[in-house]
């Protein structure tokens, strides 16, 4: 659903929505540095590398730019902040209309205009989701909450970021082609599975994009490939390398810091390095806020804790923000699968990495994990050359040692726990049964649950505390492993939903390549070239 599809009806909507309820003010809570930053900007946030090299870069800038060119993260100089009166004003919102509040916080109309916003998030939030609620959240057998992250085009809970990215995409593109700049993008992406197809249907057919998706061949579940390799729009490429996830992101990371073919080619990310997927992220911790309390709980102070599946560190970091806003969060819980290089970093502060082993959480099988710089940058106080010389060393030894200091700020903000491919298995088949079948979990989500298990075992002291599970695949992508867990006469019983159901026997299209950056790069010169042509000829025809 593109923006300009239902631009008029929606600003309509949002406009009778914004009379109903006011924009909250904007109180900025920072480091001294970022605070001077804002009041510099007058009070709009604006974006800085985490290892120092750039700074003041805007919100499209930061967006369209996606990686630091010193090859930092970029992060926001400022948090907004919003207060429990502002937060119980949100309860009852439409999920839409809920983005625009929070997403507002960190926009002026320089950035995005208020009509603009509501448009972007009306078209993202709208009828391709399968519940209206977008993210219901439900009760599982015992009380936990599960937040249900599932039920956009894909199945999974990068949808919830990338619908909006391809619409954020689209519009940003069009106002720079209005103001006479270039106009074009070439997104190149890593996934170890959800990512690629969630960034495909997100931005398949834009004007002006054309997308490469790299995924390690053979260590995706068949559900996952074919829903990549199966959409064959002319601005979609997909690269099965010869690697792993780590392998496909690194030849990412090594694409963008060629500063020549990334100017050449108008590179952009659509990882969760894009700032934009992370505050889009943010929204669905407030929203299973209000759903796991009752009407005026954030005034008496009541906390929530969260349970989330960890890989590249994205979808937690979204839930650290938003409690550094002002979300009344107790604990938020870094929950593995065996590739346990944060839960090794949190329980004894070792950040080595291994190597990757194959499990049945395919998305977690990652021992580099992006998006943790960006914590470590703001749990060490927003200090650029430390947070640099930690990374240079990681870099060069595959070794990261955190000073005692930092350890411990970490250890303020999260916990984790680590969960093996039988325990998944078995917290599969254990809510399966106990639900009677009314809830069954992925492996993904499985960890998730299994993770709070533990941490509540570990802190009994904490079961009063409301627990929300973040689950973040259907069980229909990783099918295989659900029927070992549940059986095969359970199995039979589950109807696998359309399009998945679908999707064998489709025509695909897929440039197998090996993990070499060169060949890559090559690919992608050739791709663009042939694009470049094909759409010289079809103005030429016209």
């Amino acid at each position: 659903q593109s923006v300009g599809a239902c631009r008029e009806h929606m600003l309509l909507r949002g406009v009778a929505q914004s009379g109903r309820r006011g924009l909250a003010a904007r109180p900025v809570r920072v480091s001294a540095r970022g605070l001077a930053a804002a009041a510099a900007a007058g009070q709009r946030i604006l974006y800085r590398s985490t290892r120092g090299g750039q700074s003041d870069l805007t919100f499209s800038e930061a967006v369209l730019q996606g990686l630091g060119t010193d090859k930092g993260l970029l992060v926001p100089q400022a948090i907004p902040r919003f207060d429990a009166a502002t937060l119980e004003s949100w309860r009852g919102l439409p999920f839409h209309a809920l983005a625009a509040e929070v997403m507002s916080l960190y926009l002026t109309d320089d950035d995005l205009s208020r009509s603009e916003l509501e448009a972007l998030t009306a078209a993202s939030y709208g009828a391709q989701w399968r519940d209206e609620a977008v993210t219901p959240v439900t009760t599982l057998p015992g009380g936990m909450r599960l937040l249900e992250l599932h039920h956009g085009p894909t199945f999974a809970f990068k949808d919830v970021a990338l619908q909006f990215l391809g619409n954020l995409f689209e519009l940003l593109l069009a106002k720079r082609e209005a103001a006479g700049l270039s106009h074009t993008l070439t997104v190149a992406g890593a996934t170890s599975g959800d990512t690629g197809s969630s960034a495909i249907h997100g931005l398949r057919g834009k004007r002006g994009v054309e997308v490469f998706m790299m995924y390690p061949e053979g260590r995706t579940s068949p559900t996952q490939e074919l829903q990549m390799i199966s959409v064959l729009d002319a601005n979609i490429h997909n690269i099965a390398l010869a690697g792993t996830f780590d392998d496909c992101q690194n030849i990412v990371k090594a694409l963008f810091n060629d500063h020549a073919f990334r100017d050449s080619v108008g590179l952009a990310a659509v990882n969760s390095i894009n700032w934009a997927r992370i505050l889009a992220q943010t929204v669905y911790y407030v929203h299973a806020y209000h759903e796991a309390t009752s009407p005026g709980a954030a005034l008496e102070g009541t906390q929530v804790s969260y349970s989330v599946p960890t890989g590249n560190f994205g979808d937690i970091l979204a839930g650290w923000y938003a409690k550094q806003m002002g979300l009344p969060v107790r604990k938020l819980i870094v929950a593995t699968n065996e590739n346990d290089i944060l839960h090794r970093f949190f329980q004894a502060g070792d950040y080595s990495q291994l190597g990757v082993r194959e499990t049945l959480s395919p998305s977690m099988d990652i021992q580099i994990s992006s998006n943790f710089e960006r914590f470590l940058f703001h749990a060490g106080g927003d200090d650029a050359p430390a947070l640099k010389s930690l990374m240079d060393g990681l870099e060069d030894t595959k070794r990261l040692t955190p000073p005692p200091s930092l350890l411990a700020a970490c250890r303020e903000e999260m916990d984790s726990e680590r969960v093996d491919d039988a325990e998944v298995l078995a917290t599969i088949a254990d809510v399966h049964t106990a639900s009677a079948g009314e809830h069954t979990l992925d492996p993904h989500s499985a960890i998730a649950v299994a993770g709070a298990r533990r941490y509540l075992q570990r802190a009994p002291e904490e079961a009063g505390v409301p627990m929300v599970a973040l689950a973040c695949a259907h069980w229909a992508k990783f099918a295989s492993a659900v029927g070992r867990a549940i059986g095969p006469e359970e199995a039979a019983k589950l109807e696998m939903p359309e399009p998945l159901a679908s999707l064998h026997g489709k025509p695909t299209r897929v440039a197998p390549l090996p993990n070499d950056v060169s060949a890559v790069r090559q690919h992608i010169h050739a791709t663009l070239a042939q694009a470049h042509e094909s759409s010289d000829q079809e103005a030429v025809g016209a």
